[in-house]
């Protein structure tokens, strides 16, 4: 049986894209971005998800207004459905003042799909913050220092909509400044059982900077995961480097082409194929590489989405904008 075929929703970077907040390590001391080169790093970024045999969801960006943090889709919100089955969007509170317009913007695109949405008041920056395991449970993350974003009390508001097995982790956000810097979970080529069931062939690794997490959190989250997960460790060096933030797309991790040699060869024992993606000025100058990048709508089936914002319907940003 083929795994569901994954759907990301990504926002291309206008032509006049530029960096504004500067408010991570790599986008602090940054040189100016060259826009052209960013918009072919996303194209890549894009074509080498549905080449994998995902689809992305491509949300405009906005004409009137230069969001320029809007293409690191991962914070646009979260898709869930409610009781009924029906598809909402929670939409994030950013820390950042330049960001916070964007959620007006997704979410009338959101609602122009159908999809319910509403507001977290609290500060929360969706899957910056939310660590999703492929059998279905969420590791949410909170950071203390100088790059803090999300609030610990955002978990609360969330986290039950999401899943009904989760954690949260708390973390040093310097250099730090979302969960998906320093943490992320891959699993093998076999699909993945359902919430209580057991599947020997089932692999799954979780990738992990413990000198991002406060004393004691590597161990909850060692015994969150389970006896059949394997934690792998990694330096800040390493994690920095992009090394969590690489995005599995079935048997294919599309990573930034700084990956370490030792996160690749950890990846390619789970039996993935690596990709290395270009990305000098997303992520080298802007500071997000492929997971930053994407939004996984996990539960939303390619199916239910009109073509026209279906990337590989119309593979080019000239026919998602004209800005």
């Amino acid at each position: 049986m083929q795994p569901d075929q994954p759907v990301f929703l990504m926002s291309p970077p206008r032509r006049d894209w530029a960096l504004r907040g500067k408010t991570n390590a790599n986008s602090l001391g940054a040189s100016p971005v060259n826009p052209v080169r960013a918009r072919e790093e996303w194209t890549a970024l894009a074509n080498a998800i549905v080449e994998a045999g995902g689809e992305v969801l491509v949300i405009p960006p906005n004409p009137r207004e230069n969001l320029t943090g809007l293409p690191y889709c991962a914070e646009a919100g979260e898709f869930w459905r409610d009781k009924d089955g029906a598809a909402r969007f929670v939409l994030p509170t950013m820390a950042g003042e330049h960001r916070q317009p964007e959620a007006d913007w997704v979410g009338g695109f959101m609602e122009g799909l159908g999809f319910k949405t509403h507001r977290l008041a609290v500060t929360w920056e969706a899957q910056g913050d939310a660590i999703r395991t492929h059998d279905g449970r969420v590791i949410h993350t909170f950071g203390s220092g100088r790059f803090r974003r999300t609030e610990a009390r955002a978990y609360g508001e969330v986290a039950h909509l999401l899943s009904d097995e989760h954690i949260q982790i708390h973390f040093h956000a310097d250099p730090w400044f979302h969960g998906n810097t320093f943490l992320n979970v891959y699993h093998g080529p076999v699909m993945p059982p359902r919430l209580g069931e057991q599947d020997e062939r089932w692999r799954q690794m979780v990738l992990v900077c413990p000198e991002a997490l406060l004393p004691g959190e590597l161990e909850r989250l060692t015994a969150f995961m389970g006896p059949n997960a394997d934690i792998h460790k990694i330096t800040k060096r390493d994690s920095l480097k992009s090394d969590p933030n690489s995005v599995q797309v079935r048997d294919k991790v599309l990573a930034s082409d700084t990956v370490t040699k030792s996160t690749e060869q950890a990846l390619r024992n789970l039996d993935l194929e690596v990709v290395r993606l270009p990305m000098d000025e997303l992520y080298g100058k802007g500071g997000g590489a492929p997971v930053c990048l994407t939004n996984r709508l996990w539960g939303l089936k390619k199916e239910e989405l009109p073509d026209h914002v279906l990337w590989s319907k119309q593979p080019s940003i000239e026919s998602h904008t004209d800005v």
